[in-house]
Parts: C-alpha cells; sequence; structure tokens
C-alpha cells in the first residue's frame, strides 16, 4: 500500500512540472504587463524652449496633460550613462534627455522601450544643443536643470508596454556625418572608425588622464576625421584595453560646449574586430 502511493504521489508531481513547462522557453516566465494607457497629442519637437530653464508652458490647444511619447535610447546598465535618460522618436526625426535622481533605470527603462512622457509640470532648456527635460536647481541663484527626484519621476515617465528592437531605432553614419546637433541623444552606429593610434595601448579610462571623471580618447576613420570616445570611471568596460582593430560603434551622441562626445552604453557596443585601415 505505502509503495502505492509512493507512486501516485511520485506520479502527481511529474504531471504537475509537466503541465508548468513551455516546451519553447521553459527559463522565461511570462510577465503581465501594466504600461500606462497614456495616448500622446503631441510631438516632442513642438515644445517652447530656449537657452534659459523655464516650466513647460501648458498647450491650451490640448484638455489635460500634454503628453509626448518618445523610445528609450540609452542605458546606465553599464555603467557610462548617469541619472539621465536618453529618447528618440519612432522615426529618429528628434532625440532629447530626461535628468532622473534614479540609477538602474535600465530596469524598466531599457533601450526600445516606449514612454509617454507628461509634459505638466517639468522644466525645459536647450542645452548644449539639445532640448533637456527635468526638474530646477539653483546654482548660486541661477536655475539649471536638475534631476527629477526618485518619488517623482514616474508621474512624468508612463512606461508602455511596447518594446522595438534596437534596428529600428539605429542610424548607421559616418563620423564626419555624426558632427551634427540634429544627432544629439539618438541612438547610433559610427561605421568605419577605428581609436587614434595615440590611445591605443592604453584603457578606456585612465585615473592620469581625468577629464570631469572620465576619460576622452579619439575616434578615427579613414579620411583622417576624429570624434571625442568618452568613457567614464563607473564604465563596466573601464579598465579594458582600447581595441587595435576598427569597425563599428554603436552609442549615444552627445556635446559639451562646442565638443562632440560619443558614449557607448555597454562594450557590446564596441564591434572592432577588422583590421586597423
Amino acid at each position: 500500500m505505502k509503495t502505492l502511493y509512493k507512486y501516485l504521489i511520485a506520479l502527481s508531481l511529474i504531471i504537475i512540472m509537466a503541465g508548468c513547462v513551455n516546451d519553447d522557453d521553459y527559463n522565461t516566465p511570462v510577465l503581465d504587463c501594466d504600461g500606462t494607457t497614456l495616448v500622446k497629442n503631441m510631438e516632442p519637437q513642438a515644445i517652447p524652449a530656449t537657452s534659459q530653464v523655464q516650466l513647460y508652458a501648458d498647450n491650451t490647444a490640448i484638455s489635460g496633460d500634454d503628453i509626448i511619447e518618445a523610445y528609450v535610447t540609452s542605458s546606465d546598465k553599464g555603467g557610462n550613462f548617469y541619472k539621465t535618460i536618453s529618447f528618440q522618436t519612432l522615426d529618429a526625426s528628434f532625440g532629447f534627455s530626461v535628468d532622473v535622481d534614479v540609477t538602474s533605470t535600465f530596469i524598466n527603462f531599457e533601450p526600445g522601450r516606449k514612454v509617454l512622457i507628461k509634459l505638466n509640470g517639468l522644466y525645459t532648456q536647450l542645452y548644449n544643443g539639445s532640448l533637456n527635460l527635468g526638474g530646477v536647481y539653483l546654482i548660486n541663484g541661477f536655475a539649471t536643470i536638475g534631476r527629477l527626484p526618485e518619488a517623482d519621476y514616474l508621474t512624468y515617465l508612463n512606461r508602455s508596454c511596447t518594446v522595438v528592437p534596437e534596428e529600428t531605432l539605429v542610424q548607421h553614419v559616418t563620423l564626419t556625418q555624426l558632427k551634427n546637433d540634429s544627432y544629439l541623444n539618438k541612438l547610433v552606429e559610427i561605421d568605419n572608425v577605428q581609436f587614434a593610434d595615440t590611445s591605443v595601448g592604453h584603457t578606456y579610462y585612465e585615473s592620469n588622464n581625468d577629464i570631469g571623471g572620465a576619460t576622452n580618447h579619439l575616434l578615427k576613420d579613414a579620411t583622417g576625421d576624429t570624434l571625442i570616445f568618452r568613457t567614464t570611471a563607473q564604465a563596466e568596460f573601464s579598465g579594458n584595453a582600447v581595441p587595435n582593430g576598427s569597425g563599428q560603434i554603436r552609442g549615444i551622441l552627445t556635446k559639451y560646449g562646442n565638443d562632440y562626445q560619443f558614449i557607448a552604453r555597454t562594450k557590446e557596443d564596441i564591434k572592432l574586430n577588422a583590421p586597423r585601415f
């Protein structure tokens, strides 16, 4: 009798386990999405902004909240981005950034995620050639864009259930084409580049070559044109050797003053496996 009981228990366990297994992908749990139901009612290009920090001016032609739609392009997973999220429109016609006082945003706002952004209550500024959204912060009596507090940022950034592949967003450009404000905050891949000779043999970040918490190296194309490649001390690949090959690098274009600066999100963005030219 005991043997029969043991047999029946074992058989029941096998049936239960079989019922829980997804034959196609049993290691991946299926999670319900609790994304926003908000719908955009204006385009980010229509946001009025100047070089002065100002509270977003309500669009009186729209009832309720003014809402834009955009897709995440940056990621802080690799440590090279910190408390800022870059966005672009699906058609890549416009890019901008939002400052948040939050880390590990890649968990909920990963590249390709569609986000609906409520504008009412945000501050705007055209900073270093690009639209910047966030809170307000005073430095010596002067207003600048500040980070949205962790307690508030999800009021403005509303995660949708839509995630598009990166290839839907990325633009393939030459180094020369990239040096243009129109590419700021967008996901781009630079083709046919390599690091300058002076960078080979060094690591991505070096404390004796620190400029504002990061090290600048130069990317170079076959024509001799160059662009700053910036890596922070916190980047997961900061101690890796600068590769000696040529190829493609994916990432986000930023700007400081008059200098364009390219930032890779993770080491996987850097694909320099071909011989140097």
